[in-house]
């Protein structure tokens, strides 16, 4: 079934680039992993195991008015044990006289932040369990389309809509959703000196969605169910050295009675970020990044709310990159409230173009209701946040 699905991909891949120049290209990730992982009855144990990634991906070059990009993920295992293919992106941009227009599977960067970024009211990225390793920490898309109108060199308004969540009939697929569920949003993107401003709103008209906008939960004790959410956000983002970005977002209900006060609490959130890349002696450099998201009326003690229902997170990198060839990193997301965190060590070495040699180390340390933990007291199956300690060998080859 898989191979049907690949061959069929490729070949409707094939048919926008037989008569445009395109680049082709595969990226290849295998590993060797050690983990202490969970079995089904929530028992511990060390594990071992091979696991890959790969991702296919077709661009067109040929005109400078369009561009496309068709890239399909392959990942081994899932949960499941079975090989997985996702479409990840299908998208094209076109360049008009006065507009910009995007129509496909894609993904916009509101806001600014490499881990935590309140200005991402479309797809959410302050939630704390993420896959650090990577060169994306954020990589989720959608299908949309959206329009771009320039006002200036460094000033435009852009438009979109997002398709709503797929619905079924009884157990059959429709291939479309519900228009009430539908996404919208308008962005106003400027600058004012040297300072740059972005101001938003984003309608999201799932249900229920006040639970997964910003793919955390509103407190578990207020116990919302909200049919549609008001998103508006601001941005800024400029220099003094460092690079620095701030942004704020919030929900509003979008019907009477559900709960005005609470929601707002519950979902206002800023997030801050400062980055900076300094030279190291010769053809060497060590960059530095530090992020947080504070949710303010969230809980400031440990002993007040459970894991992901805490007022900060922060997110502090160190990467170093010895030439052209060796690059090692440290990151961690760090839970202060219930000083529980994980951090990830990564090691890079390109020894022939295109090929790396990698090694990662993955360590929770908390308690086990924490945020981050060693061994969790409560699993669930299914639950596919890591817990302990996961180190992975291995290599990486773009071809």
């Amino acid at each position: 079934m898989v191979k049907k699905i690949f061959t069929v991909l490729l070949l409707l891949a094939a048919v926008p680039f037989i008569y445009a120049e395109n680049t082709i290209s595969v990226d290849m990730e295998l590993y060797n992993t050690v983990m202490h992982t969970r079995d089904l009855v929530g028992d511990s144990f060390w594990a071992y195991g091979m696991a890959g990634k790969g991702a296919l991906s077709f661009k067109s070059t040929g005109n400078r008015n369009v561009r496309a990009d068709l890239a399909v993920d392959f990942n081994y295992p899932d949960l499941s044990g079975i090989p997985v293919l996702t479409l990840q992106k299908a998208y094209v941009k076109a360049k008009f006289p006065v507009f910009r227009l995007t129509v496909g599977k894609t993904r916009l960067g509101w806001g600014d932040g490499f881990v935590f970024n309140s200005g991402d009211v479309v797809f959410g990225s302050i939630s704390p369990y993420v896959n650090l390793i990577g060169s994306e920490i954020r990589s989720e898309t959608a299908w949309l389309t959206a329009v771009n109108f320039p006002l200036g060199r460094f000033s435009f308004i852009e438009g979109l809509i997002k398709a709503p969540d797929l619905i079924y009939s009884g157990t059959t697929p429709l291939g479309m959703g519900k228009a009430e569920e539908l996404g919208a949003g308008l962005r106003l993107y400027t600058k004012i000196a040297s300072i740059k401003v972005e101001v938003g709103y984003y309608f999201d008209g799932r249900d229920n969605s006040a639970y997964d906008v910003n793919h955390t939960s509103i407190n578990p004790a207020d116990d919302i169910s909200i049919a549609a959410l008001h998103r508006p956000y601001v941005s800024l983002q400029g220099n003094f050295g460092p690079d620095f970005y701030l942004n704020s977002s919030l929900a509003i209900p979008g019907a009477d009675g559900d709960n005005l006060e609470a929601v707002v609490k519950d979902t206002f959130n800023i997030s801050m970020g400062l980055f900076h890349v300094q030279e190291v002696g010769y053809d060497n450099n060590i960059s530095f990044r530090l992020e947080s998201v504070i949710l303010p009326f969230l809980n400031w003690k440990e002993d007040d709310g459970e894991a992901g229902s805490y007022a900060m997170l922060i997110y502090p990198e160190i990467a170093l990159a010895l030439g052209q060839n060796i690059s090692i990193s440290l990151r961690s997301i760090i839970s202060p409230i219930d000083l529980s965190a994980m951090f990830m060590t990564g090691f890079s070495w390109n020894v022939f173009e295109g090929f790396n040699l990698l090694a990662n180390v993955i360590v929770n340390a908390g308690d086990g209701n924490d945020t981050f933990s060693w061994s969790k007291d409560l699993w669930i199956p299914g639950d596919d946040t890591m817990d302990g300690i996961s180190v992975m060998a291995g290599v990486s080859y773009i071809y």
